[in-house]
């Protein structure tokens, strides 16, 4: 079907147990841009369908053994179900309300005219790619929120440019490495929404937060009584879930070994198996992996099977940590701000320059993270106006070092002004010299709190931090 934004040719299966049909169908749709398959029964279309996912299925209603309009609602039980189209007998359109109560997305009744297919296949293609959009539309906005890429930095501009070449290969495995709250899983989906896979589903799942045994599952579904408390019937895992899409598995360097061996071979075959399945099952997904730790030393060291690491690590992304990119400090701290601000009905308008120096010197060890909660302590704390020191936790601003130490005979007395006010203001000036104006570092080793030592420093107008450019926010 041309003009139709899928991320592969639809599929269509065509289940009928009259060949001409069949071949008549599979003639008529192969010409128009879609990928056909047949099958003369329903055995043999349940086992199409359990390998690969299927957007349309024109299916005989009254097929031997298929229970009639039952197999519509065993279909659209699927984690990802397929529109059905019925082929009916004439004379049955009665059966149509009822069909489309099953399910069913309409019925075509026998003889099959050319027209009255290809129009109802076009426009059930053109409900579905609406939905998928509207989806995607749904989760972007969802996600517009989501601002750990936000910045203006070099770093953050690297990483955007890496993002969209990743996306221009859309099976390509991608590796992404950084610190925990950096923002992986955003560009994980930032990843997923620029490729042509953005209109298919995006799945997360976190390899540390299950059992190998559950996590198998998880992924790849399990037939029925394949184990204890398996249930009577199957199920589908993330992999069959994601079909079209992207799979995104988050601390992949938990995952135990003997799983690490199933997903190479997914990576190699392009298939999987349900635990308890015997048939293969395509794997349309591009996957997704990202790890805090360092996989190749994880690999070195035997914890990470070798083999995985380098099937996944073909495209590598970076997620640069909060504390490479301070400038970018004071527009997420303003975003935050303004998302709080409206959440809880305050007028909050802003930061105070010592609540600005705070979030810009301190090192952030939970990056973008810990940042947001830091934001919302600040905005439950404020009851209105700007945000100032106060309603910032304490930060440490970091260990000292040696950097940090002055020697004692940099204070010299002016032999005209031998007061403690004289005196007081040399130690203060050498300090904030010596520490490169960090002032909590330059607190901690005066023994006041930022506050103070913001105070003194306006009242021996000491002046600004040498090289610290105005941060403009609109």
């Amino acid at each position: 079907m041309k003009n139709l934004n899928f991320p592969g040719l639809p599929r269509i299966l065509v289940v009928d147990d009259e060949e001409a049909i069949r071949e008549g169908l599979r003639s008529l749709l192969q010409g128009e841009s879609v990928a056909v398959e047949s099958a003369d029964g329903l055995e043999a279309a349940l086992a199409r369908i359990e390998q690969r996912s299927f957007d349309v299925v024109l299916f005989d209603v009254h097929l031997q053994g298929s229970g009639g309009l039952e197999v519509v609602s065993r279909l659209r039980r699927r984690a990802s179900p397929p529109d059905v189209i019925l082929l009916a007998g004439y004379g049955t359109q009665a059966n149509t309300v009822e069909a489309m109560r099953t399910g069913a997305f309409d019925v075509i009744e026998k003889p099959i005219h050319r027209d009255r297919v290809m129009a109802t296949i076009r426009r059930c293609l053109e409900m579905r790619q609406a939905s998928r959009e509207l989806t995607w539309a749904q989760e972007r906005l969802r996600d517009a929120t989501s601002t750990e890429l936000l910045g203006l930095s070099p770093s953050i501009r690297a990483l955007e440019q890496r993002i969209e070449e990743v996306a221009q290969s859309p099976d390509t495995t991608v590796l992404i490495a950084g610190e925990r709250g950096a923002g992986k899983e955003l560009v994980a989906r930032r990843i997923h929404e620029s490729s042509v896979r953005r209109h298919g589903p995006f799945v997360i799942v976190n390899c540390a937060a299950q059992t190998e045994n559950l996590l198998e599952s998880e992924l790849f579904g399990h037939e029925a009584g394949a184990f204890t408390n398996a249930g009577r019937e199957g199920k589908d895992g993330l992999f069959a879930l994601a079909a079209g899409g992207t799979l995104f598995l988050d601390e992949i360097g938990e995952m135990g070994k003997a799983l690490q061996a199933k997903l190479l071979r997914v990576l190699q075959e392009r298939t999987f198996r349900r635990v308890g399945g015997v048939r293969d099952i395509a794997a349309d997904v591009r996957i997704v992996v990202a790890s805090t730790k360092d996989l190749r030393k994880e690999a070195e060291s035997g914890r990470f099977r070798e083999d995985l690491f380098f099937r996944l690590n073909v495209m590598t992304v970076e997620v640069p940590a909060l504390r490479s990119r301070a400038q970018d400090v004071p527009l997420l701290a303003h975003f935050f701000l303004d998302q709080y601000a409206r959440h809880l009905g305050k007028n909050l308008t802003g930061f105070t320059e010592e609540a600005t120096e705070t979030l810009c010197e301190y090192e952030w060890p939970g990056n973008v993270r810990e940042l947001r909660n830091v934001i919302e302590r600040a905005a439950i704390a404020c009851a209105g106006g700007m945000i100032d020191e106060c309603h910032l936790p304490a930060f440490s601003g970091g260990p000292l070092d040696g950097s940090d130490e002055i020697a004692r005979n940099l204070i010299v007395l002016d032999g005209n002004d031998c007061s403690i006010r004289s005196l007081e203001n040399q130690l203060v000036r050498k300090i904030l010299e010596a520490t490169n104006w960090n002032i909590s570092r330059a607190a901690a080793m005066l023994g006041i709190n930022r506050t103070t030592l913001y105070n003194k420093i306006r009242v021996y107008e000491i002046g600004q931090r040498p090289g610290r450019e105005a941060v403009e926010v609109s």
